[in-house]
């Protein structure tokens, strides 16, 4: 998953998988960092 930039890919490879079973590791988000800092604020960041 992720190999390529194809986003229909990368999806079709997500749905192989229920919600319970998925692995999600991460987000992505895009927006101005005031509003970005806003969503994050108390978040528990890993090292």
């Amino acid at each position: 998953m992720f190999s390529t930039g194809h986003d229909a890919a990368n999806r079709a490879v997500f749905a192989r998988f229920g919600p319970d079973n998925a692995k999600v590791v991460g987000i992505a988000l895009h927006a101005g960092k005031k509003i970005t800092d806003k969503i994050i604020k108390g978040a528990k960041m890993h090292p």
